[in-house]
């Protein structure tokens, strides 16, 4: 598994798209490689423009995706906003793996809900080598993404983010530390954490893509600037650790739709007791 830390830079579609390849191409022979959340059209703050969005099936997207390159997208719908999209495909058997992100983060200073639409559907997919499954940035924080994903019998988990520094950055990879490490472990899967790196106006991105194992052990790690690395996943020990110690399978998903609330409370309501 590579991964393929990038800058892009909003709107410059093509030159984001360029330098993706050039990292893809320095980095030696891997199954598959990832970008991170929009890597192809950059983060910014603002909507897209028309001419900046993608089709699933973009041509432009063809040659890395073809190489087994993940790519985040805005992607363009029938009609309304776009989608904020990853792909990737296997390029030993040609399955194709399309996410749309779920949670647009819909307070400042993302407000990504005035600029997509949300994914209505958790998807996993199984490629030749493993089952895996994409949550983008903000779908991470809200735990039952992840859970679904495992439940659905990803063993990878693809996560691309655009992950500010903002004003306490200790706190912010700390935090994502503990997200990951998190799934990684209880969820028994792979985690693959890729953010870009760089600067977005006044917006700086910290980087510091990883490969997590089951074990909650970082595989390999970037630092700040854009690079490549890969880690090696066994997923042989991966599936032997889940007959030993079945977590998944205890999961009691037969209450779930009972134990929900019918509604949430409202912040100015008391919680339940």
């Amino acid at each position: 598994m590579g991964l393929l830390q990038t800058a892009p830079v909003f709107g410059a579609v093509g030159e984001n798209l360029a330098g993706i390849a050039e990292l893809h191409g320095g980095l030696g022979p891997v199954d598959l490689a990832v970008t991170p959340e929009l890597s192809v059209n950059g983060y910014g703050f603002t909507p897209h423009e028309e001419t900046d969005l993608f089709a699933g099936d973009d041509p432009r997207l063809a040659a890395l995706v073809s190489a087994g390159v993940g790519v985040g997208f805005a992607e363009k719908g029938a009609s309304g906003l776009p989608w904020n999209s990853y792909l990737l495909s296997d390029p030993r058997t040609g399955t194709r793996h399309l996410q749309h992100k779920l949670h647009p983060v819909s307070y400042a200073p993302w407000n990504e809900h005035l600029s997509f639409r949300p994914g209505a559907e958790l998807r996993t997919a199984c490629f030749d080598a493993a089952r895996i499954a994409t949550a983008i940035c903000n779908d991470m924080w809200h735990p039952v993404v992840p859970w679904l994903a495992a439940q659905g019998g990803a063993e990878v988990l693809i996560v691309p983010v655009a992950s500010m520094a903002g004003t306490d950055p200790a706190r912010i990879r700390r935090t994502w530390e503990v997200i990951l490490e998190h799934a990684a472990v209880l969820l028994q899967c792979y985690v693959v954490f890729v953010n870009r790196c760089g600067t977005d106006g006044e917006a700086r991105f910290w980087g510091g893509s990883r490969v997590l194992g089951p074990d909650g052990d970082v595989l390999v790690h970037l630092g700040g600037e854009p690079g490549a690395a890969f880690a090696d996943l066994d997923l042989k020990a991966l599936r032997r650790l889940r007959a030993e110690v079945p977590l998944r399978a205890e999961a009691r998903t037969d209450f779930l739709a009972r134990a929900l609330p019918a509604r949430l409370p409202s912040e100015s309501e008391p919680p339940y007791v």
